[in-house]
């Protein structure tokens, strides 16, 4: 098992070589696993408690992917062969390309503090496909899946408006997670429920309330014995667990993630693509097939640029391509 080396941030300095051309003594899983060196990176990163998360998660994989090696010293080649590693450990280039972004901006912030030279500046990182296939339902589909939600208890109605919020306002999980019932509140004459979107570290941002998907919330939190009158007030979450350990905490993403699989799963449709993320895939086409132009469409999904809201209507037009159709006649009929 290795041992990690104690170190306060004064002793890696003086550590440090004064040509930034080589390598300091100290090992970068020492550095990775110094608390303190840790915690200087984390509140220089200024991000959301998810994404500090993400990144330690990261990290830490790297660092026992150098102890397995026994790498001490980091260098270009280094970070090659990590990306080799992760990619023939059968990774999607999505989770290798992140795991990369948190290597290189670890390299980056080292060589900042002149504490490590910046080894991963020059690796090129994999390409993630942006126009990538998005799994989504037709409208019956979404249908079945929520007719098949038993609601005769608290748990069963709290999944079916888990399910209609996602289908109809296109939520991540995680916003959905973060979500209080103070959220739900009036902007001029529109019901909109405020929400603590991905990249934000507060609840500035907001979504439309559909009327059917409010009288489903309200449904759901009269069986937690809040009314509507009350929203305004209650700092609850607004989806709570029912499990013994964590009841009445916040659900968890993974937790949703869960609930989304097993209902997707009662109604027949088990396809391994298809996850809690299908729900937002769902809201953008739907909204795209049946009337919506693209800027509205951008505005439920709060995309920042456009260009990522037409992935949605470039697969359409894919699926709505006859031409193979129209060869496949010309050969046959």
């Amino acid at each position: 098992m290795y041992e990690v080396q104690k170190l306060d941030l004064d002793q890696i300095h003086q550590l440090q070589l004064a040509n930034s051309e080589e390598l300091p003594k100290i090992s970068m899983i020492d550095l990775i696993l110094n608390e303190q060196v840790m915690s200087a990176f984390i509140v220089d990163l200024n991000k959301s408690q998810s994404t500090i998360k993400t990144y330690t998660r990261c990290l830490k994989s790297f660092a026992q992917w150098l102890a397995m090696n026994g790498i001490q010293q980091t260098s270009e080649s280094t970070i090659k062969l990590y990306m080799q590693w992760l990619e023939n450990q059968g990774r999607q280039p999505s989770t290798i390309h992140l795991y990369i972004v948190v290597v290189k901006r670890w390299f980056k912030w080292l060589e900042a503090k002149r504490i490590y030279p910046d080894v991963a500046k020059n690796v090129e990182n994999v390409r993630v496909r942006k126009d990538s296939p998005k799994s989504f339902f037709q409208a019956h589909q979404v249908k079945k899946i929520l007719d098949t939600v038993d609601q005769t208890s608290e748990k069963g109605k709290r999944n079916y408006a888990l399910l209609v919020l996602l289908f109809t306002c296109g939520l991540r999980t995680i916003e959905a997670s973060r979500a209080r019932v103070d959220n739900i509140r009036l902007n001029g004459s529109q019901l909109v429920l405020y929400i603590h979107g991905k990249g934000h570290k507060t609840d500035d941002d907001y979504v439309p309330l559909p009327d059917k998907t409010y009288a489903v919330l309200c449904e759901y939190l009269s069986t937690r014995g809040i009314k509507p009158k009350d929203f305004e007030t209650c700092k609850q979450p607004l989806f709570t667990s029912t499990s013994n350990r964590s009841k009445d905490q916040s659900i968890s993403t993974n937790a949703i993630s869960k609930i989304c699989k097993s209902c997707f799963r009662k109604a027949g449709y088990d396809q391994h693509d298809w996850t809690a993320h299908s729900t937002r895939h769902t809201a953008a086409t739907l909204a795209l097939t049946n009337g919506a132009d693209l800027r509205e469409t951008q505005m439920l999904l709060r995309h920042s640029s456009p260009t990522t809201t037409e992935i949605y209507l470039h697969q359409l037009g894919k699926l709505e391509n006859q031409a193979g159709k129209d060869v496949a006649n010309a050969i046959f009929d």
